[in-house]
């Protein structure tokens, strides 16, 4: 299973341009995670969580997080609308990702290593 992964990974044509497209529907709702973590130091986890979905429900039926989030006088108390830019963005919210590949693909099949051993 590890080796045909690994197969389909080195094989792999990402269409970013397509994936950004897909994204841009989202209207950065898939990303609200990402403000309710930066609201939590200041408003408690729970509480940020219960704001950032009020906001994010408003955005389903209005369009874009980000104007919400904005508009919205409890988040903008705590961040600026570059700040609420920033975590909507989907550019950066991979994070390691490119690394996880590349030591995926560097590390040798465990069926293979197993296989070896007991030849």
């Amino acid at each position: 299973a590890t080796a045909w992964l690994r197969d389909c990974l080195e094989h792999l044509q990402v269409d970013a341009a397509r994936m950004a497209a897909n994204l841009a529907l989202l209207d950065g709702l898939l990303l609200s995670e990402r403000v309710t973590a930066a609201l939590s130091p200041a408003l408690g986890r729970l509480a940020a969580h219960d704001l950032v979905q009020r906001c994010a429900a408003e955005a389903a039926g209005e369009g874009s997080l980000a104007v919400v989030l904005t508009a919205d006088p409890e988040v903008s108390r705590h961040l600026s609308p570059d700040e609420i830019e920033r975590l909507l963005d989907p550019s950066g919210y991979l994070g390691s990702a490119d690394a996880f590949v590349d030591r995926a693909l560097r590390r040798p099949a465990r069926g293979a290593r197993t296989a070896a051993v007991s030849r």
